[in-house]
């Protein structure tokens, strides 16, 4: 009789403990579901925004020209226009989750002497006197930023270095807009966030170095020798290493699914 009642009270444990058992296996089992469904979305929704990124060509309207041909008339109007740049990035950078940079209106002595060495003295031609960038942690936010930014205002030229890269590696993402209240034109750049970093920290100090190899051979008033040209060329492909290194970054498994 004591052999039956042990019998019965082990099957009666092992039936309580399946039957508690089974809702937590069917509760994984739904979480691991949900999370391979969330997970593919965040893949197709990042390879859609891969090719938006990729799709944007590079073009420029012919003859883009500031309202003012007065220097003095343009920067002061630059300077309106600059807050006006703010305001707008501001808001973009709230909706998209990017970060505004925010460098102020191009000094006066920088705007004349590019005016004077590159424009041939003709000041309606300078397209930077106000200037700002957005900074983007993923290529989702990049690409949501640059077409609020085409419903916001008039793009008269774009530069794709995503898509084409400069020789060092570095990408970006330039355009030139029309703003709707002053009607300057402007430059916006937007960035992601490991290639910037690059650009203004290991890129600018190599930079450094190949002008230091170049003023040598300049200031001796000679061709630079083989050594010099095998220096520069080792920090090209340093650049060019660093850069393609941090592109990857944003194309990797982990990237997609955030």
């Amino acid at each position: 009789m004591k052999a039956v009642v042990r019998t019965c009270f082990v099957l009666l444990f092992v039936f309580s403990r399946s039957s508690v058992a089974a809702p937590q296996t069917s509760h994984l089992e739904s979480e691991y579901v949900l999370f391979s469904q969330q997970t593919q979305e965040s893949k197709k929704s990042f390879q859609r925004s891969l090719s938006g990124l990729y799709s944007i060509d590079s073009w420029k309207e012919a003859d883009i020209a500031q309202p003012y041909r007065d220097f003095t008339q343009l920067y002061q109007a630059a300077t309106l226009a600059q807050l006006e740049l703010e305001t707008l990035m501001s808001e973009v950078a709230l909706v998209t989750n990017t970060q505004p940079i925010i460098p102020g209106v191009k000094s006066e002595h920088r705007a004349k002497q590019k005016i004077d060495t590159e424009l041939k003295g003709e000041a309606h031609k300078i397209t930077d006197l106000a200037r700002c960038s957005l900074v983007a942690t993923d290529i989702p936010g990049l690409v949501q930023a640059f077409e609020l930014l085409n419903n916001e205002v008039s793009v008269v030229a774009v530069k794709n270095r995503f898509k084409s890269p400069t020789a060092s590696g570095y990408r970006d993402l330039k355009m030139l807009v029309r703003l709707p209240k002053s009607q300057m034109v402007a430059e916006i750049q937007l960035h992601l966030d490991a290639i910037s970093t690059i650009k203004n920290g290991a890129e600018h100090e190599i930079y450094e170095q190949i002008q230091t190899i170049e003023r040598i051979g300049l200031k001796n008033d000679r061709t630079l020798s083989e050594f010099e040209l095998a220096q520069i060329a080792q920090l090209r492909t340093k650049s060019l290493n660093l850069y393609q290194d941090a592109w990857q970054h944003y194309l990797r498994p982990e990237a997609m699914a955030s």
